[in-house]
């Protein structure tokens, strides 16, 4: 061991040492520390923990729960809301919006020990509409440090509050600076934080740009430019040799960012599906999930479910391994132990070898994920959109240890007072809801039916219409890019998101799209889309938070508390 300089020096690395974490390392998983928490234990300061989805070893989660046992407390939230809670030692901190046009962005302050209201804060929507499950409804996951909880939402507003006191400490609409926000079904990427900056990925149809802000004022430090087009993958920190780095996965490359300056430090191309669920942190390794889409192969996007040697120095990371099979879909990749987990749209669970990609198994769960799941020792808790959860012993076999329900299966909970809106509904008479009952997690695990660029923006069309009116409106909405008029899309005139996919839209492999071949692509996706509107019934469980006292389990309209071990 060297020689100290001073005392002090000695105690820092003593600390560090204690808590098993390695400042050029990043994240270690059995010590998932956010850069600005006090205790790791104690909060859940971002979405998924900063990065990491993990809670340290430690603490002991509670492993089995009832509708009649282990839930200690639920309370119905005011709106709704797609984002995860955060937690401090004291509070629980969530998101959502009111009013059937999402006339207002609430954030609300929960007492952590019994979930009774601290207090809440409402403010403006700077950028109202309908309140339905066809866009984001809060859904970018809010932050907190040891001052202040920091709230993003979907329309651009960005607020930082004062924790103990529930007063502003500043606010700003991004739209003022990066122009008018341009999506289908919202934003839903959650910011990031450095002890100095919040780091927010704003990327839509218009003009995208990485920003940070600094947390003091709320003034941009720094604006490095982003592909347009729709993500909901969020950026996650790394601290290496040369500094702190943000790291974001989406729009089919990987890159990683000086988080001083916004300079590019690197960048790994040729990925798809990658805009989904979000990057995650072991070590220095980097693991990148991505979800087969609407009309891609599982084999090319397996292969963006990969394994990246982060390099102390800033060069290209080097690929370390590529899936063969698995893939990921709304739930972000998770490392608990020697493995690596990967959960696909239909709700089958892969376990891989964190170090080799190795395939050790793969099982259908019965369910669907949207959230994220929770690495705890060798624990990991699996939470089904059903309100399902999972515990399994980590290892190279799948076993079951526990199942819990939040609720009864045969009777869910429905929402207190929230009803969805559509611009054909009058408000009279309670067509509209009232806009109170509920919260989501968000922050990267939406459906398809908010993620993909072919479907419909217009709520009232989608929602009411037939599959056959929603098919034969993309096919017109398509051969509005056919220039010469000759009923084909080729060269220039091919949309970009339609590219990838041309193997499977392109029957003829004659590197055209005719109306024929556009209207079967368009009759699978609304096919694909039939029941969703039923199936997007609150309740719904959308985000996690996992601390010494147990779980906070979110869905659209309710907050559910897991009581841990005292």
């Amino acid at each position: 061991m060297f020689e100290l300089i001073n005392k002090s020096c000695f105690v820092l690395c003593l600390l560090l040492t204690v808590l098993n974490f390695n400042p050029r390392s990043g994240y270690s998983q059995n010590s998932p520390i956010a850069n600005t928490s006090d205790n790791a234990s104690g909060s859940w300061s971002s979405f998924r923990n900063s990065g990491s989805s993990g809670v340290n070893k430690e603490v002991s989660l509670p492993t089995e729960w009832s509708v009649e046992q282990g839930i200690d407390w639920v309370v119905d939230l005011p709106g709704y809301g797609q984002s995860c809670p955060v937690t401090t030692p004291d509070y629980v901190i969530l998101t959502s919006v009111a009013g059937p046009q999402k006339e207002q962005n609430v954030l609300t302050c929960l007492s952590r020990v019994d979930g009774t209201t601290v207090w809440s804060l409402s403010e403006k929507n700077s950028l109202p509409g309908p309140s339905n499950y066809m866009f984001s409804r809060a859904a970018p996951t809010p932050m907190v440090d040891s001052k202040h909880a920091y709230a993003f939402y979907e329309s651009g507003d960005l607020i930082a509050v004062d924790l103990e006191t529930g007063k502003l400490a500043w606010k700003r609409n991004l739209v003022e600076e990066t122009g008018e926000i341009q999506s289908r079904h919202g934003l839903g990427s959650s910011p990031t934080q450095s002890a100095k900056y919040l780091f927010i990925n704003l990327e839509h149809g218009g003009p995208s740009a990485l920003i940070a802000i600094d947390k003091t004022n709320g003034n941009t430090a720094w604006k490095t430019e982003r592909p347009s087009g729709s993500s909901w993958s969020s950026p996650v920190l790394y601290d290496s040799a040369m500094g702190e780095q943000v790291i974001i996965s989406s729009q089919g490359s990987a890159v990683g960012f000086r988080a001083d300056s916004g300079e590019q430090v690197w960048e790994i191309t040729g990925l798809e599906g990658n805009s989904v669920p979000s990057p995650t942190i072991d070590g220095n390794k980097l693991y990148l999930g991505a979800r087969q889409s609407e009309f891609g192969s599982v084999e090319k996007a397996a292969k963006s479910n990969l394994c990246l040697n982060l390099d102390e120095q800033g060069t290209v990371p080097g690929v370390r391994w590529r899936s063969d099979r698995c893939v990921t879909h709304y739930a972000s990749p998770v490392v608990c132990g020697d493995y690596v987990y990967l959960i696909n749209k239909s709700g089958i669970l892969g376990c891989l070898d964190k170090d080799t990609g190795e395939e050790l198994y793969r099982q259908r769960l019965g369910f669907e994920c949207w959230a994220s799941p929770v690495a705890n020792g060798n624990h990991l808790f699996i939470f089904g959109k059903n309100g399902t959860t999972v515990v399994l012993e980590t290892g190279d076999k799948f076993e079951k240890i526990a199942e819990s329900q939040l609720w009864d299966q045969e009777n869910p909970p429905s929402p207190s007072k929230y009803q969805e809106f559509y611009p054909s509904q009058q408000t009279a008479g309670g067509h509209g809801g009232s806009g109170h009952g509920g919260s989501r997690h968000g922050g990267g695990h939406p459906s398809d039916k908010k993620q993909d660029a072919h479907e419909s923006h217009k709520p009232d069309a989608s929602a009411d219409s037939t599959p056959g009116d929603r098919a034969s409106r993309m096919v017109r909405s398509y051969l509005k890019s056919d220039a010469n008029a000759d009923q084909k899309l080729s060269g220039d005139e091919i949309p970009e998101r339609l590219r990838s996919a041309m193997e499977n839209i392109d029957l003829d492999a004659n590197g055209q799209l005719d109306r024929d071949e556009l209207t079967k692509m368009a009759e699978k996706f609304a096919a694909n889309r039939r029941g969703s509107k039923d199936s997007s019934r609150d309740p719904m469980v959308y985000g996690v938070a996992a601390d010494k006292n147990g779980f906070l389990i979110r869905t659209g309209t309710r907050l559910y508390c897991i009581k841990g071990d005292e």
